[in-house]
């Protein structure tokens, strides 16, 4: 499992950058299970909410 923080979807794909099927491809070096990407906001608490 691999878990990758990034500030926004954009910035996530610029890291990525011009290679996206070189990257998922060596995967398949790792494992032998199929990637899954999960793209999810993480919220932490802010004071003054209840």
């Amino acid at each position: 499992m691999c878990h990758i923080f990034c500030l926004s979807v954009e910035s996530f794909q610029a890291g990525i950058g011009s290679h996206p099927q070189e990257i998922m491809a060596d995967i398949a070096n790792c494992t032998d299970l199929a990637p899954v990407r999960q793209i999810t906001e993480v919220v932490v608490g802010h004071r003054g909410h209840d």
